[in-house]
């Protein structure tokens, strides 16, 4: 999980390099964590100012995690870590706090209906991911994803499993063809669960194709 993969923002990109006209320092593309209208403080630690805020959606959120795609221009003057930025499009992902469970019912249900891991990236003190879940087109049936923690005694690794809870949505043999893949963003808070001042092996289990995977990354505080 060393790079993360903007797919779902790329039409945005693409159409935004061929309008845009002004000079700019730098592209960014990453999650982020709003601080107020129009303020977010990157993954990277610069807190960038949308100038465009009015332009965009009402619906744009002012706090919480976000996934953005924007246009540095420049440092602003009086300040050592505030840019000034246009935003071009953004995503609010799935974000929530990850889950221990405490007895067997508890975990079944959280379900194990297929859910894959595409592209993460450690940021922000928060794992976000790139996913994909199956998920029956036109249904009301509520889908849930959560990070499971799994304790363990070894204090160098961090266990956790991506699970997928879909509903009334049964997925089986005689039903799988008839879902679709569903890509979406998510950012689960690890902060907590991390040593300070020590490298942790993460451990990210997950089911699709019927088989359980794995992918493992060294991240810290």
């Amino acid at each position: 999980m060393k790079r993360f993969l903007f797919t779902l923002l790329a039409a945005a990109l693409c159409l935004t390099s061929c309008m845009s006209t002004k000079e700019i320092l730098y592209r960014g593309q990453m999650f982020g964590t709003m601080k107020g209208v129009g303020v977010m403080l990157g993954d990277d630690g610069r807190n960038y100012r949308f100038n465009n805020n009015d332009q965009m959606t009402t619906n744009m959120p002012a706090s919480g995690r976000i996934v953005a795609i924007f246009d540095v221009y420049s440092l602003m003057e009086g300040t050592s870590n505030d840019y000034e930025a246009e935003l071009l499009d953004y995503v609010v992902p799935l974000c929530k706090e990850p889950v221990v469970c405490t007895t067997a019912e508890e975990e079944l249900a959280l379900g194990d209906a297929p859910v894959a891991l595409t592209d993460g990236v450690w940021g922000g003190g928060h794992l976000n991911m790139l996913c994909t879940a199956l998920m029956l087109p036109n249904s009301s049936a509520t889908h849930t994803i959560d990070l499971q923690i799994v304790p363990s005694e070894n204090a160098d690794t961090l266990h956790t499993i991506l699970r997928h809870n879909s509903g009334e949505d049964i997925i089986n043999d005689l039903t799988r063809d008839s879902f679709a893949e569903y890509p979406f963003y998510a950012s689960f808070p690890l902060d907590e669960y991390l040593p300070e001042g020590k490298s942790t092996v993460l451990e990210v289990k997950y089911l699709w194709d019927e088989q359980w995977h794995s992918v493992y990354a060294t991240i810290s505080k």
